[in-house]
């Protein structure tokens, strides 16, 4: 990591605790963990996972775009367009400190549903909330390059959303077999939700499930923070003029 990203790594630490991102992923784990208790002792795993597939998108998804629609109208966007700061390691301190918060806070929540959580369920969540985490941070950034507030940022991700909830039609079983790739395989949403399902229980899906899973989410990451880079790289330029 160099000397820029670790500046805008602690500014970003600095600038989510000032602005209570910290309290209200603290206030947002508690309500998904009382949820936990409230389920019965015999509830699916699928369940379980369902509550942490939300959770990092919840903590990278809302959260990057408030801070960023911030910065926006603090000017920091024409502070860094004159800095020796790179767009790549704006994007990247974004995705490091939010995918951090969003592995504590579902880590939180495995031990209020698992206690004590075995080593290796513990490891296996750690894997796939790196990329579910990453995947909501540069998610959120990209919804949020276009637009001009808070409403708009809504407006877009409303939608995105509402697309990526369709393959809890094969998480909960209600379209099996083959129809369940057909129609969801290309789905972001299916893949992480495989993911998922493999960390809370190994045995709920097959070794082909979990290699497209985690590929699929390698590949997805890579996409969207070339793509973050790109958009955010022509609007620093944009800023500077």
């Amino acid at each position: 990591m160099s000397t820029v990203l670790w500046r805008l790594v602690g500014w970003d630490i600095q600038l989510q605790a000032r602005e209570n991102i910290y309290a209200f992923t603290v206030l947002t784990t508690a309500g998904f963990a009382i949820f936990l208790t409230l389920l019965p002792a015999e509830a699916p795993p699928t369940i379980f996972s369902l509550v942490l597939y939300f959770d990092p998108a919840i903590v990278g998804g809302s959260f990057v775009g408030s801070i960023v629609l911030m910065e926006r109208s603090q000017n920091t966007l024409s502070a860094l367009a004159v800095s020796p700061a790179p767009a790549a390691d704006y994007v990247l301190s974004k995705v490091i400190t939010l995918t951090l918060l969003a592995i504590a806070g579902s880590l939180c929540l495995v031990a209020v549903a698992f206690w004590v959580p075995p080593i290796d369920m513990v490891l296996r969540f750690t894997l796939v909330l790196v990329f579910t985490g990453a995947i909501g941070a540069l998610g959120g950034l990209l919804i949020v390059a276009g637009a001009n507030s808070m409403n708009h940022f809504l407006a877009r991700a409303i939608p995105i959303t509402l697309a990526l909830s369709l393959p809890f039609l094969s998480h909960f079983g209600i379209v099996t077999g083959v129809w369940q790739w057909v129609l969801f395989a290309i789905n972001p949403g299916h893949a992480m939700l495989r993911a998922m399902l493999w960390a809370t229980d190994p045995t709920a899906v097959t070794l082909p499930d979990i290699v497209y899973a985690l590929t699929y989410m390698a590949i997805f990451c890579l996409v969207l923070f070339r793509w973050a880079v790109a958009v955010y790289s022509s609007e620093l330029s944009r800023v500077e003029e």
